[in-house]
């Protein structure tokens, strides 16, 4: 009969001791843990994506007169989980969070650089008007982010709305404005970028 090898004896004899032994060792068990916060970072990013794929994303935008201040009022609604993937994605940045006020001050800088309303001048668009930043907050599982238009929105206007869409190319933004007791909606995907409305 031919012989088992004796290191194979030593290892089959006692594997709990191995694993109390490679326990010990503080090079092994730092190795375990980055394995460990790898994995749990995979799973993490796997159920976010499902989730995702579960529904497409969207933002819905409202331009509108406040009735407080009379200014144009601009709301703009996002999923939470979109918005902070997308702000995370943009920023190389997964300690982004819109649960604290640096995430959603991120993503309201953001949208301020993704979303324009201009004129239309002799049936071509104008010069992007000045839109105000106000602030950004959580509602529910939704976050909301504000901007003003300090002027008269114009009775012939265009919009270009880009929020996100440069994160997900399935993305939709959809804006409705209200002016007059009149309104218009607009839709954004694919390779969308001014859209026109008349209120004439």
């Amino acid at each position: 009969m031919s012989q088992i090898p004796y290191r194979w004896k030593r290892l089959s004899r006692s594997p709990a001791r191995q694993v109390a032994n490679a326990s010990h060792s503080p090079r092994r068990a730092a190795a375990i843990r980055r394995f460990t916060n790898c994995l749990h970072a995979i799973v993490v990013l796997a159920l976010a994506a499902s989730a995702h794929a579960d529904r497409q994303p969207g933002s819905l935008s409202t331009i509108k007169t406040n009735p407080s201040s009379g200014n144009i009022e601009i709301i703009h609604r996002l999923h939470n989980h979109d918005a902070e993937l997308g702000v995370m994605t943009i920023h190389a940045d997964r300690t982004l969070s819109l649960d604290q006020l640096r995430g959603r001050a991120q993503l309201a800088l953001y949208i301020e650089e993704r979303f324009f309303i201009a004129g239309l001048i002799d049936g071509e668009v104008g010069a992007p008007l000045e839109i105000e930043l106000i602030g950004a907050e959580l509602d529910g599982e939704f976050v909301l982010v504000y901007q003003e238009l300090k002027v008269e929105l114009p009775l012939q206007l265009a919009v270009r709305n880009d929020i996100l869409r440069d994160v997900f190319p399935e993305q939709v933004n959809h804006v409705n404005i209200s002016l007059g007791g009149e309104i218009r909606s607009l839709t954004f995907k694919d390779n969308d970028k001014w859209h026109t409305a008349s209120f004439e």
